[in-house]
């Protein structure tokens, strides 16, 4: 299917984002929000990053030109999407106002038109369910800046067709994206890895075995990852990975619980660098570093690692999403140094086996052996 005129909604960082990219490949854009200053932001904020592309040699002014001109803006959704091939929403997470921005638009769309969200771990089925064209219905989870980063998850709805899919990925690789799939589930690939990987970062430091710092370091110095979990979590802001958190909590349940201390940070307003403090303090004096727990780096690497393996290994299990995808994803996604299964292969199955069978003996069903590994 050919996708000549797209509509998003929500003219935010990742709605202004995804338009960017789209109508730099000379594809029509309209960009949709509730009133017209938030839809002027939006599109201040595309023009800001064209003529930084200008700037930097990267844009020619023709390009530039030819960029803009793809775009247009729109306060009624239903009305932008009339005539749209595509339409992706791009608002906050929040289920009830999704599935009615999805209703509205479902009544106006072309019968042709594909319905995308750009949920992060939201239900494409739930999302899907309140309109006429579930086979035309998709998860297209962007991430953030959209211009920089290079994957894109396509979510497969319980009824989404193969055209649906096919279409996707066809415009996923016109914007410059490479594309993986997954079936509809809580997190999709990336956030329901990576999750795990920073709750047990929060829970071995809530626990007293290692300080954070201690963690962090390990995990760039050791594991090569670009930041330790805890300064991570605090660029992408506590609140950001609380409410992730809380999704997959309520899906998947105990083994995905919030630790105490992550709630507690949201509710005091530490959200990380946005507030200038989070885990760790970035407006004037920074915090005393804790005295160090003489923590085994390499110790720490490993278990870190489990639950990031076992989880990964459960979306083969339930036949989610297929390894080469997983390893994809996971590295273009979450800046990982290297796969999970590239990790798996390289510390061999057998210790991975073995270091799970030991944590889930001391500490329940969370650590189970995948079967997977049986």
């Amino acid at each position: 299917m050919e996708i000549n005129k797209m509509v998003v909604i929500g003219a935010g960082l990742m709605g202004a984002g995804i338009a960017y990219v789209t109508a730099s490949k000379g594809i029509h854009v309209t960009l949709v929000d509730v009133n017209q200053a938030a839809v002027d932001a939006g599109l201040e904020r595309i023009r800001n990053d064209v003529m930084t592309g200008v700037d930097k040699g990267k844009l020619s002014l023709a390009e530039a030109q030819g960029l803009m001109g793809n775009l247009s803006t729109s306060i009624d959704a239903a009305e932008a999407s009339k005539e749209a091939d595509l339409i992706i929403e791009a608002i906050f997470e929040n289920m009830e106002v999704k599935k009615k921005v999805f209703a509205e638009v479902d009544a106006a769309a072309p019968p042709h038109a594909i319905l995308a969200s750009n949920t992060s771990t939201l239900s494409i089925d739930e999302m899907a369910s309140v309109t006429s064209r579930p086979e035309k219905f998709v998860g297209m989870h962007y991430f953030s800046p959209v211009a920089a980063m290079k994957l894109l998850e396509i979510i497969r709805g319980e009824k989404t067709s193969d055209e649906t899919v096919a279409a996707a990925k066809v415009i996923g690789e016109k914007q410059g994206k490479t594309t993986v799939t997954a079936k509809n589930s809580p997190g999709f690939i990336v956030n329901r890895i990576l999750i795990p990987g920073m709750r047990e970062a929060i829970l071995l430091y809530e626990s007293g075995a290692a300080t954070k710092e201690e963690i962090d370091l390990a995990m760039t110095t050791i594991a090569k990852y670009p930041a330790g979990p805890f300064a991570l979590a605090d660029f992408v802001g506590l609140d950001v990975a609380y409410h992730s958190g809380l999704t997959l909590e309520r899906e998947l349940g105990d083994c995905f619980k919030v630790p105490d201390i992550l709630k507690n940070l949201v509710d005091s307003g530490a959200l990380g660098t946005k507030t200038k403090k989070g885990f760790y303090n970035y407006g004037g004096e920074p915090d005393e570093p804790e005295p160090p727990k003489g923590a085994d780096p390499e110790w720490i690497v490993t278990r870190l690692a489990m639950p990031v393996l076992r989880t990964a290994m459960l979306l083969v299990d339930e036949g989610i999403a297929e390894e080469k995808d997983i390893d994809l994803a996971m590295k273009l996604g979450a800046a990982y140094p290297e796969g999970p299964f590239e990790t798996l292969n390289r510390m061999g199955r057998d210790k991975v086996k073995a270091e799970l069978q030991k944590l889930y003996e001391e500490y329940g069903e969370c650590y189970s052996v995948p079967k997977y590994l049986e």
